[in-house]
């Protein structure tokens, strides 16, 4: 190969350098390409919402949702999404009807924001089951078109209203064995088999609780803004409960679920996963959502059924509460519902433990029924100084007492 001769490469030289000044001079290099200007939302906005709104209300197929919910692309993944969960979910009589806002542009893209009502009702087979229609406030973020109509983005919860499961993103159902399923919302839980972890969990209640009755349902959401919408909380609200169980409509209905919250499951063990799905299980099984339960009750023995057989050392399963037994002494009283409202982040996982160790005590000294019977007598309403004298044959004074013995004893020989 050739050298190039030095005047070649001078030559070579200046040129690139005036390409270069060139380019540098030209008032439009380097600067951003403008995108399209946003559409004014229309004068009429509120009469065009309301007829867009019972235009999505009134279709009756895929293809006449899709028009109602406008042209954009984000409109037409929108109404694809919802369409599918409303087949998947067994979701009927849908209405959805205006209430306010969406005439004034409150983002710098040109969207605009509106409250509607929207209300359903989900078939028998539902996953979701229940023949109540529900109602709930939603937020929907809308674009405004060229045709002086609106195309619907996205959709939020309002307030502590609960965000339908049907509008909630790309929802996909998963059945199991014994009647177990799972709704994924955007994928579900990061490197979760959650249909596997809810089988389990299922089998685990009813291997403890001979009358564990109803479905279980557990909703895997991809986002923890996704779990604070379902469940009608703020993000952070959520952000210290790994798992919740609750109602789809935040009523004391028949329609239980268990709603997972990502964030906290990412950094727990496969044993840690389990332990809260199975938690969850045990108060969605038993009864005990919507019931006014002793909060040390309740809990302690969800921890219970979920830590039957479990293998791990004390130093693991409650070693945050004899940390702060060590730290502290052991408590007082039996942790109520105020001990565990007061308590926060790595606080809320000693108050659980506290409660758990009740049960662990108990257990040592008492049948699984016997403590079943304790338990779901106080589900249906008994005292609970009544309910223990008959079934565990101690007051609540002498658990109290016994526990704290345990508990001091527990932490001076576990490190």
């Amino acid at each position: 190969m050739r050298r190039p001769s030095a005047n070649v490469v001078a030559v070579a030289v200046l040129l690139a350098v005036a390409a270069a000044v060139l380019l540098w001079q030209r008032p439009w290099a380097g600067q951003p390409t403008a995108g399209p200007e946003p559409v004014a939302v229309p004068a009429d906005a509120r009469a065009v919402l309301a007829d867009q709104l019972q235009a999505l209300s009134d279709a009756d197929t895929e293809q006449a949702f899709a028009a109602a919910a406008g042209s954009t692309a984000r409109a037409r993944t929108f109404a694809h999404e919802a369409w599918d969960a409303r087949r998947d979910l067994g979701v009927e009589s849908v209405t959805l009807r205006y209430l306010s806002g969406g005439d004034v542009a409150d983002r710098a893209d040109g969207s605009t924001l509106a409250t509607v009502e929207v209300s359903w009702r989900a078939g028998a087979d539902s996953p979701v089951a229940g023949t109540a229609v529900r109602s709930s406030r939603v937020g929907l973020r809308l674009d405004p078109q060229r045709d002086g109509t609106f195309a619907v983005r996205s959709a939020t919860n309002v307030g502590q209203d609960r965000l339908p499961l049907w509008l909630a993103g790309d929802v996909r159902v998963g059945e199991g064995p014994d009647d177990v399923r799972v709704v994924s919302v955007d994928g579900g839980v990061p490197d979760l088999d959650a249909l596997a972890a809810a089988t389990r969990a299922d089998r685990a209640v009813r291997a403890t609780v001979a009358d564990a009755d109803g479905r279980l349902t557990v909703v895997a959401p991809r986002s923890r803004a996704t779990t604070a919408a379902l469940v009608g909380e703020t993000q952070d609200e959520v952000a210290a409960i790994a798992g919740v169980t609750t109602t789809v409509d935040g009523t004391t209905g028949t329609a239980r679920v268990i709603v997972l919250n990502p964030d906290l499951f990412a950094d727990m063990d496969a044993r840690a996963r389990q332990v809260v799905i199975t938690h969850e299980a045990a108060h969605l099984l038993t009864g005990a959502v919507g019931t006014s339960m002793v909060t040390w009750v309740a809990e302690g023995f969800a921890d219970y059924v979920a830590l039957r057989g479990d293998d791990a050392p004390l130093a693991v399963s409650a070693g945050q509460a004899l940390a702060q037994v060590r730290a502290d002494g052991p408590p007082r009283t039996l942790p109520d519902a105020d001990t565990f409202a007061a308590a926060g982040g790595h606080g809320l996982g000693a108050v659980y433990e506290s409660a758990w160790l009740v049960f662990r005590m108990l257990a040592q000294e008492r049948s699984n029924e016997r403590i079943v019977a304790f338990y779901e007598s106080v589900r249906d309403g008994a005292d609970v100084e009544d309910a223990a004298r008959r079934h565990l044959g101690l007051s609540v004074a002498q658990i109290t007492a016994q526990w704290r013995s345990y508990l001091e004893k527990s932490a001076s020989t576990v490190s």
